[in-house]
């Protein structure tokens, strides 16, 4: 078997003149002057931070407005939901028939003992009536101050537009 082997060569090193060309010269080199001073910088910092606060605070002081404003509203419509159901109670206490009934023998109304019917082909009434006995005179209406009285509905006139709740926009 044959064996191989490397064969090394000695490195060749360059020759060097002398070692002052070799190295370079170091000389003291002046520090660099300051472009310029740090307070616009800070200033700019300080600008940057306070309008932060004051974007913050305004925005503080808008949620705890709208916060107020929401606890109001809460409150006047928790008001009217009661008075609504007082209405509600009432409407159901004055629809009962006792109510009507008293409410109708108050203004004169008698009730009916033998109801009559008109045939709508010949026009003729049909069974026997006769007038109602009237509990004393005729009824009188109570004069209603003009603070008070209801004003006639008023059906076929236009309808006034609609400008919300009141609580739009604020």
């Amino acid at each position: 078997m044959a064996s191989t082997t490397a064969v090394h060569a000695p490195a060749l090193r360059p020759v060097r003149k002398g070692r002052a060309a070799a190295r370079p010269k170091l000389t003291v080199v002046a520090t660099p002057k300051a472009s310029g001073s740090s307070l616009p910088f800070a200033l700019l910092c300080t600008l940057i931070v306070t309008a932060t606060l004051a974007a913050l605070l305004f925005m503080n002081i808008q949620m705890s407005d709208a916060s107020y404003r929401i606890t109001r509203l809460q409150i006047q419509s928790q008001r009217l939901t009661e008075e609504q159901q007082g209405l509600q109670e009432t409407n159901e206490r004055l629809g009962t028939p006792q109510e009507l009934e008293r409410q109708a023998r108050e203004i004169g109304m008698v009730p009916v003992t033998d109801p009559g019917y008109i045939d709508l082909d010949t026009g003729q009434i049909i069974g026997r009536t006769a007038p109602a006995e009237q509990t004393g005179g005729a009824p009188q209406l109570a004069e209603v101050p003009a603070e008070e009285a209801v004003p006639p509905a008023q059906i076929y006139d236009e309808p006034e537009p609609y400008h919300g709740m009141g609580n739009e926009g604020n």
